[in-house]
């Protein structure tokens, strides 16, 4: 393990700076009323089941995403394949054999991936656009190698023989949200699953939910697939509408999940998240191929050890909603004080992390003033002297993000060095 702390040397040169102050670029507002969900198949394609998925998928005018085996690949199957394409389905990749890829080659692991694709471009004149690892099995050497993104799913386990049509139909009635991804199989005699879909489709199209490609879930909810990143949702950004309150930490640090120093790097309030009841959220800047979690720890009496994790990730931010903290703190009969911690720690991977803030929602009102990053309405020397002391000893920001005039979602030296132009600037005015 090993912690890097931010560089808190003032005294830079501040004639290499401009005075300019850039707006601070804000989130697109979240909308709440469009509900997304990517319905995803492996193991084809057929000419039965993959066909009887695609009749459902047709009646409610749905599109999907498959996700082909290339032995699976014949001149039968691939007029079937064609049927999915002219429909505007998705056809991705989920390799040529269905091996375990997590221990192969790169020269191995590049020909599973390339034998599709190449496969795929003899039958609809295009690559794939996404790849599925068999048995969700991942290296960073597939990683390093596969240059398109990799998608995983909620398990409906509707591979299992003895998982019935209503138990696979309630995995993702369960598990569906907006943006969600749900893994599902056409594999050839699935009939279950085919079954399952009769069931959920019309509950689904009840609920409000439109039936995307996985390209168009990227696209419409406003994220770029990230590097080393596995997906099973892809949210909106949930916090367009909040404003900062507190930092928790800011600076970086990187470390596994056996590291000590989780225990005390970004811990949360619990009375003050008690006292911003459902109004406030936590985002955290990191990067790690799997997002980081919250932590409820009580050790004593009746011992608690619940991982929270987040609304909204994209492999550099996330966000913790108070909404879904407070709804496990019901379901485990505890308060916010009767913890012994809250923190922000990784989850599984090694992972860096940047700064953990507290958000609260706007009032519709409200307004940040550039600058005024001890909250009091103005921008003044007091600000410029609560900059100072942030980066000399970390004493906490009462609006970080009113500080960063570089919009990089950091608040740090160069900032301050726009910040002291600026006041200079309007001194002389």
């Amino acid at each position: 393990m090993k912690k890097i702390l931010r560089c808190t040397a003032v005294a830079m040169i501040f004639s290499l700076m401009s005075a300019f102050i850039p707006d601070v670029p804000e989130t697109a507002a979240v909308d709440s009323e469009t509900k997304l969900i990517a319905l995803t198949f492996d193991d084809g394609p057929n000419t039965t089941t993959t066909n009887e998925v695609l009749d459902i998928l047709e009646e409610y005018n749905a599109k999907a995403s498959f996700f082909l085996i290339g032995n699976n690949i014949n001149d039968k199957s691939a007029e079937t394949v064609k049927r999915a394409y002219s429909m505007g389905c998705e056809i991705d990749n989920h390799s040529k054999s269905h091996p375990n890829m997590g221990s192969m080659s790169a020269d191995d692991i590049k020909y599973e991936v390339d034998y599709v694709d190449e496969k795929v471009v003899e039958i609809i004149g295009e690559k794939t656009k996404f790849f599925r690892p068999p048995f969700i099995d991942v290296s960073q050497t597939m990683y390093d190698t596969i240059d398109i993104p990799f998608i995983c799913g909620i398990d409906c386990q509707d591979y299992m023989e003895n998982v019935t049509a209503q138990e696979r139909a309630d995995y993702i009635l369960n598990g569906a949200k907006d943006g969600i991804i749900v893994l599902l199989h056409d594999a050839a005699g699935n009939t279950q699953t085919v079954e399952a879909l009769k069931i959920v489709m019309p509950e689904l199209v009840g609920q409000g939910y439109e039936f995307v490609t996985l390209t168009e879930l990227f696209e419409r909810q406003g994220e770029t697939p990230k590097d080393n990143t596995i997906y099973t949702q892809v949210a909106k950004y949930p916090c367009g509408n909040y404003s900062a309150y507190s930092s928790v930490f800011n600076g970086e640090v990187e470390g596994d999940t056996s590291w000590s120093g989780w225990s005390d790097t970004a811990v949360l309030d619990a009375e003050e998240l008690k006292k911003l009841g459902d109004s406030y959220a936590i985002e955290v800047e990191y990067n790690c191929s799997n997002p980081p979690v919250i932590a409820l720890q009580k050790w004593s009496g009746t011992p608690i050890w619940q991982s929270i994790q987040p609304f909204y990730s994209n492999g550099e931010k996330a966000c913790f909603l108070a909404e879904d903290i407070i709804s496990v703190l019901e379901s485990l009969e505890v308060d916010y004080t009767d913890l012994d911690r809250i923190a922000v720690r990784p989850f599984m991977n090694n992972m860096k992390m940047y700064s953990v803030n507290i958000l609260v929602k706007n009032s519709g009102n409200s307004e940040t003033v550039k600058s005024d990053v001890n909250a009091d309405g103005v921008f003044s020397v007091a600000d410029l002297v609560s900059m100072q002391k942030f980066l000399l000893d970390g004493t906490a920001l009462a609006d970080w993000k009113a500080g960063d005039l570089d919009g990089n979602n950091k608040t740090d030296i160069f900032d301050l060095v726009i910040m002291r132009k600026e006041i200079i600037r309007v001194s002389i005015k």
